[in-house]
């Protein structure tokens, strides 16, 4: 078992909202619906995680041939002032993780978006850039869409 505490003391109630994953889920529901409702994306994939530190977390997909996809990621707003993302192709012959595509801009969200020729398995690594004051680590969330099929 795991206590992660962000510089907060458990049993008060700053922790209970600092550690609530609610805040990161709403963020993304913003998201969720401006994706489907106004750039016509169907979402294939969507992740919610703790990264701590400089830590890097992996998210793992295939994807299909003929389709451009679009990864975004974003990090709590209270507690990132920079996420970045990365985008890897694995070759098929020697297992290698190339990169593809990076956003690592400074920036609160990262966004990615590369078209797919051949199926393939990628790798997506999300790192924080920069916390904000006072903050060793945060939620986050990676969303994977493509166009809606006509």
């Amino acid at each position: 078992m795991c206590v992660v505490t962000f510089g907060q003391k458990p049993g008060n109630e700053a922790y209970d909202e600092i550690t609530s994953i609610q805040r990161i889920m709403l963020q993304a529901s913003n998201e969720v619906l401006d994706a489907e409702n106004n750039l016509n994306l169907e979402i294939v994939h969507l992740e919610f995680d703790l990264i701590l530190g400089n830590n890097v977390k992996y998210t793992y997909r295939t994807l299909s041939g003929g389709w451009t996809y679009v990864a975004y990621a974003e990090g709590e707003s209270i507690m990132t002032d920079d996420i970045d993302l990365y985008m890897y192709v694995q070759n098929d012959i020697t297992g290698e993780w190339i990169e593809v595509m990076k956003d690592n801009r400074d920036n609160f969200g990262a966004i990615c978006s590369y078209q797919v020729f051949v199926t393939g398995n990628y790798r997506f690594a999300v790192k924080v850039g920069k916390y904000a004051e006072g903050f060793t680590g945060c939620h986050y969330y990676i969303l994977i869409a493509h166009q809606k099929p006509n």
